[in-house]
């Protein structure tokens, strides 16, 4: 018998935790979106060259988590109001549309059942918290998980691309204060309409989740327009502020 493959993992390189490094804090909300990015100052203060710090913006960049502008340098994207509407209203198409597809093929497990449940409690544990990165990690996981089961591949493809412009229209929601209502009400309520076995109903509380966070991200982002928003950490800790002895310990790309 021929001996099993056995799956070869690449170790991360130091661009790759350098990368993982600056996005973490960017989703907690350590650096307000419009924030330069220095390479020297990101250089000394995590132990890498600028080379490498350079590589890790431009790959953020393509995450549309930093602008860079050439000849000023680097910058934390800054979600415009335009950009949301187009992030808020593609996935109120998509997303309702996955789930009555999953809903009409019963597609979902009872185990799909209790990981969205935990999930939603998960959103309910860390809300009062305030721990951006984990909120908007399950907030994300809720969505995948749920409009995985549709078995559209194209639809899932598109979703996955817009998985770093969603979670910058998550952390916004949070930084701008925008939701009225909890996210684990408004997660439980698309949950309860899967559990009825209704996909008109669990597709309307999906749409209706998605639109009305975007419609109140958008008035708020009116309403403060000239301030920015405000840290909900009461702090201005950066990236610079992070312990940083993990940095060393990728390799050079």
């Amino acid at each position: 018998m021929a001996p099993r493959a056995v799956r070869f993992v690449r170790p991360p390189t130091l661009t790759d935790t350098v990368v993982d490094h600056i996005r973490e804090s960017l989703v907690r909300g350590q650096l307000v979106p419009g924030a330069p990015l220095h390479e020297l100052d990101l250089s000394k203060s995590l132990g890498v060259s600028r080379g490498t710090v350079r590589e890790a913006l431009r790959r953020l960049q393509d995450e549309n988590l930093v602008e860079i502008v050439p000849h000023q340098g680097a910058f934390v994207t800054k979600l415009s109001a335009r950009k949301a509407w187009e992030i808020y209203t593609l996935r109120a198409q998509l997303e309702p549309y996955a789930v009555r597809l999953a809903m009409e093929q019963r597609a979902y497990r009872a185990q799909d059942v209790d990981e969205l449940d935990n999930l939603v409690r998960r959103l309910g544990e860390l809300e009062p918290n305030g721990d951006l990165a984990e909120i908007i990690a399950a907030d994300l996981e809720f969505h995948r998980v749920i409009c995985e089961r549709s078995g559209h591949a194209l639809v899932m493809d598109v979703l996955r691309s817009l998985r770093s412009q969603t979670r910058l229209f998550i952390l916004n929601t949070i930084l701008y204060h925008s939701d009225l209502e909890r996210d684990e009400l408004t997660h439980r309520a698309i949950l309860n309409g899967v559990r009825a076995g209704d996909p008109a109903r669990a597709e309307e509380s999906m749409r209706k989740h998605i639109n009305d966070a975007g419609t109140w991200l958008l008035r708020r982002m009116e309403v403060q327009e000239i301030a920015p928003p405000a840290d909900p950490a009461n702090h201005t800790a950066t990236v610079l502020d992070e312990p940083r002895d993990h940095i060393k310990e990728g390799r050079e790309a």
